[in-house]
């Protein structure tokens, strides 16, 4: 294609263009802009945004040739038919980025941005951004912040376990006094040492005493009237508890009318010097 370039100075364009679009042009024939190369004044008008604005033909470094507005290839909008990102596209498959696996890239683009088919470690599939990849921004489908959330609310994970009720219930005993078995622990006085209260009192608990090593295991205090603490503490079977347990008090009964009698008449005879009366 033979193109008749704008001769020096601007003015002699409308001895070949069809109809004059008056103004002043920069004459960028033969210029390079990015990969274009200016090659003639475009021999017809062209309406934009801005009013009427001058376009030229350009031959890009891969051969292909556009109608190019020549504001665009002055400011740097326009610097090539767009091969050159196409030629710069990473291959990104098979590469790990935090967590995701890419696995291929999707077609077309969005926006014209090239999104790439990723795996995270915990199996979510989602379609990332390739310079959130490159860039750091995305390396997980959320499930790390998850994980890092739920640890943050977890204090030792123990909790419903068969020595954490042991813990619970011998807080209770001691210190709650709507406990059943109130009476007979903080009600004599018997009390949890300080350490295995409060803040971290189960890990420490825990940490002292360990798991039990049998089922039919269960706390008890070698000393009866002392407290809850490291060295009073022990697991043991029910027969060690039976073992250990205080004596059980005697229950009051109420009694008969011929031992009332009887007694009545040990103290008569008391009285009178252990004569006993005929009948």
């Amino acid at each position: 294609m033979n193109y008749t370039a704008l001769p020096a100075g601007g003015a002699a364009f409308r001895f070949w263009e069809p109809t004059p679009v008056g103004g002043k042009y920069i004459d960028t024939t033969g210029q390079r802009f990015g990969a274009w190369t200016v090659l003639a004044f475009h021999p017809k008008q062209y309406r934009s945004r801005f009013g009427r604005a001058a376009h030229w033909i350009c031959r890009c470094t891969c051969g292909v040739e556009r109608v190019v507005i020549g504001s665009n290839l002055r400011n740097g909008r326009s610097r090539g038919c767009g091969c050159h990102q196409r030629r710069r596209t990473i291959d990104l498959v098979g590469r790990r980025f935090g967590e995701w696996l890419v696995i291929a890239m999707c077609p077309g683009r969005r926006r014209g941005l090239i999104y790439w088919h990723c795996r995270c470690s915990c199996g979510e599939e989602r379609d990332v951004r390739g310079d959130g990849l490159r860039d750091g921004i995305s390396s997980n489908c959320g499930c790390i912040r998850i994980e890092k959330l739920r640890k943050r609310a977890t204090t030792h994970g123990m909790t419903g376990t068969r020595i954490y009720r042991c813990w619970q219930d011998m807080l209770a005993r001691c210190l709650n006094p709507n406990h059943r078995s109130f009476s007979h622990y903080g009600g004599r006085g018997i009390t949890v040492c300080k350490r295995w209260q409060h803040e971290h009192g189960f890990e420490n608990f825990h940490c002292h005493m360990g798991n039990p090593s049998r089922p039919d295991l269960s706390l008890d205090r070698i000393n009866n009237d002392g407290n809850y603490e490291p060295g009073n503490v022990r697991w043991a079977t029910r027969a060690e508890q039976r073992a250990n347990q205080r004596p059980a008090k005697r229950k009051r009964q109420r009694a008969k009318l011929a031992e009332i009698r009887a007694y009545a008449a040990a103290l008569a005879r008391a009285a009178s010097g252990g004569v006993r009366h005929a009948p």
